[in-house]
């Protein structure tokens, strides 16, 4: 491939290329305290749609199985970091609340995706990370109005 005038294919090869290793790369860190990167996605997501979303939300986000996601929320539960409840509104659905130790957790995770991450940009300079970031955007704008 040559950097000198590359075509879109070229780009979009290598963009993918990188993002495959990223998502291969990024539960390296939490699988060294033994934490299990589904569940480690599970209580990240559960935080980012807000107060004690119902599990069907949170699968949703995740694009898993019920199964799969009930496994993670078993486990979670049994370790205390996430607790299930009845919602009020639908005896059918369960809504999630993270617990103290599971916010917690979530510091720490939040901790080392943090180092993990700059870890890896660390290659870019703060200004070729301000670039690439606008050009990612950028595109993204586009791909999005294009349809």
């Amino acid at each position: 491939m040559s950097t000198e005038n590359p075509s879109g294919s070229e780009v979009a090869d290598a963009l993918m290329r990188v993002t495959h290793r990223m998502r291969r790369h990024a539960g390296a860190p939490y699988r060294r305290y033994g934490w299990p990167v589904a569940q480690v996605r599970l209580l990240l997501v559960t935080e980012s749609l807000g107060w004690r979303p119902r599990m069907g939300a949170v699968r949703e986000s995740l694009g898993l199985t019920g199964r799969a996601v009930t496994a993670a929320v078993d486990a979670l539960e049994r370790d205390g970091l996430l607790a299930r409840e009845p919602d009020p509104t639908d005896r059918r659905a369960s809504l999630l609340a993270i617990t103290e130790a599971g916010q917690e957790r979530l510091a720490e995770i939040k901790r080392i995706a943090r180092e993990h991450s700059d870890t890896t940009w660390q290659v870019l300079s703060a200004q070729e990370r301000r670039t690439f970031l606008e050009l990612l955007l950028r595109v993204e704008a586009h791909i999005e109005e294009s349809g």
